[in-house]
C-alpha cells in the first residue's frame, strides 16, 4: 500500500477584535517559516476586506474571489512572493466576499485538497470577528491561532470568539499570541492574559461540558516601533528591522509551530 501523501498543517490566524496586528503577524511568521526551510502558502481569507497585498507591497490582478466564482483557474491567482512564501490574495471592498455559501465552501475545500500536498503549512489570514467566513476557516484549520492585545475589549472579544467556536464547532484547543505587550515584561503580560481567560472559561464554559477548553500561549510580541515602520514601508521585519525585538519574537513564533509538525 502506498504511503499517504503528506498534507499541509493548516493554521487559521483569527482575532475577535480588528486592529490587533493579525495580518502583520501572519506575513512575518510565514516569512520566518520559509527562512527555516518550510514550504508555506498564505491565503488571504478576509475575502471582502483584504490587506495582505498592501502589507506585502504587491498589486494582484486576480484574487481568490475570481477563482471561487469560476472566473479564472486557481493556478492563475497563486503568486510566488519575494518573501519566500506563496500567496493567494483576496479582494477588498467586495460585499459578496463576506457571504459564505455552500458552493463557495465546497470550492474552497477542493482548492485546499489540490494544494495541500505542496506545502508544509497553509496559513489562513482570516478576518476579525465572528462572521461565517471567519468561523469557517477556523473550523477547517488544524490549529487556531488567536491574536489578542492587552486591551480589555480585545480580551473580551477573544473570550467571545473562543466561546462561539467551542459551542458551535466543539473546538477546545486554542493557541494565543499576545501582541503589543509591554516591552519591559511581554512574557509576563502574555501569561497574565492566558491565566485570566482560562479562569473565565473555567467558570462559564467548562462547567457545561466534559472536555475542557485548553489555551496555550504561543508567543507574546512586545510593542515595537519597528512594526508600524515596516508596515508604512510595505516591508517585513526581516527586511526593515531584522534586529528589532519584535522580529525575534516573530521568529520564535515560527519556530514554535515548526516544532509542532517536526
Amino acid at each position: 500500500m502506498a504511503a499517504a501523501e503528506k498534507k499541509a498543517h493548516r493554521i487559521a490566524v483569527i482575532s475577535g477584535k480588528g486592529g490587533v496586528g493579525k495580518s502583520v503577524i501572519t506575513a512575518n511568521v510565514a516569512a520566518s517559516l520559509s527562512q527555516i526551510g518550510r514550504k508555506v502558502l498564505v491565503i488571504d481569507a478576509d475575502l471582502g476586506l483584504a490587506n495582505l497585498d498592501v502589507i506585502l507591497g504587491i498589486s494582484p490582478q486576480t484574487t481568490i474571489y475570481d477563482a471561487l466564482h469560476g472566473k479564472c483557474p486557481l493556478d492563475e491567482i497563486l503568486m510566488s512572493t519575494e518573501k519566500g512564501f506563496d500567496l493567494i490574495p483576496a479582494g477588498s471592498g467586495l460585499p459578496e466576499g463576506t457571504i459564505l455559501t455552500r458552493t463557495i465552501a465546497d470550492r474552497m475545500e477542493a482548492f485546499l485538497r489540490s494544494l495541500e500536498t505542496r506545502y508544509d503549512f497553509i496559513l489562513f489570514d482570516a478576518g476579525a470577528g465572528i462572521g461565517d467566513i471567519v468561523l469557517y476557516f477556523a473550523n477547517i484549520a488544524d490549529t487556531i491561532l488567536l491574536v489578542v492585545t492587552p486591551e480589555p475589549t480585545s480580551v473580551m472579544d477573544a473570550y467571545a470568539t473562543i466561546k462561539i467556536l467551542n459551542q458551535t464547532y466543539h473546538k477546545n484547543e486554542f493557541f494565543l499570541v499576545v501582541n503589543q505587550a509591554n516591552p519591559a515584561c511581554s512574557n509576563k503580560v502574555g501569561a497574565s492574559i492566558i491565566n485570566h481567560l482560562q479562569n473565565v472559561i473555567s467558570m462559564y464554559i467548562d462547567t457545561k461540558q466534559q472536555c475542557p477548553v485548553k489555551l496555550q500561549l504561543a508567543g507574546s510580541i512586545p510593542a515595537d516601533p519597528a512594526i508600524p515602520h515596516s508596515v508604512m514601508h510595505r516591508q517585513l521585519l526581516s527586511e526593515s528591522s531584522p534586529q528589532a525585538p519584535a522580529a525575534s519574537h516573530m521568529n520564535n513564533l515560527a519556530d514554535f509551530f515548526s516544532a509542532r509538525i517536526a
